[in-house]
């Protein structure tokens, strides 16, 4: 079942908007981007290479990612996506505690798709072997979007500054 969303900015932004949808399967996590209007001066970082590779600080340019926490538990998961395809999938055992690249995960899908006044993201992530089918989990999907400045998007900013690591705004739940 394809679960839809909307995401905020968390200073106002007329002229863009960030729509989507997340869809699991038994073994995946798949999260759909939209995002529409004035993306002409959106920065897309370029390719580092002829093939995507696991890489830090993609939250530094444009990024799509997506925060997946297990109810009940401190632990949680940060997933980094960027245009050029490359990405990252880190593990934190508490607020931004303990931060390790998570080696369950070998590699995250991509695929960056211009479409009429915007773009389009698929981001698809293996789950198999690391987190559990039968578990919960909730999410939260946000974005970073490097143009002019960096603008910052996501479910809820639940402070009083852009915080994607907030589990109070792990809002979305499959």
């Amino acid at each position: 079942m394809a679960v839809p969303f909307l995401l905020k900015p968390f200073e106002p932004i007329s002229d863009l908007a960030i729509s989507g949808r997340v869809v699991r399967s038994q073994s995946a996590l798949t999260v759909e981007y939209t995002l529409t209007g004035a993306v002409d001066e959106l920065e897309v970082p370029p390719a580092t290479s002829a093939t995507p590779s696991r890489r830090d600080q993609l939250w530094q340019d444009t990024c799509f990612e997506v925060f997946i926490g297990i109810p009940d538990s401190t632990r949680y998961w940060e997933v980094n996506a960027a245009p050029n395809g490359d990405w990252n999938v880190y593990r934190f055992d508490d607020y931004r505690q303990a931060m390790v690249a998570e080696s369950a995960c070998q590699h995250v899908s991509s695929t960056w798709q211009s479409i009429t006044k915007g773009y389009y993201l698929t981001l698809e992530l293996s789950t198999g072997g690391w987190l559990a089918v039968d578990q919960p989990l909730e999410l939260g999907i946000s974005t970073v979007l490097k143009a002019n400045s960096i603008s910052y998007w996501a479910l809820e900013h639940t402070g009083t500054e852009p915080d994607f690591h907030r589990r109070d705004s792990f809002s979305l739940v499959v």
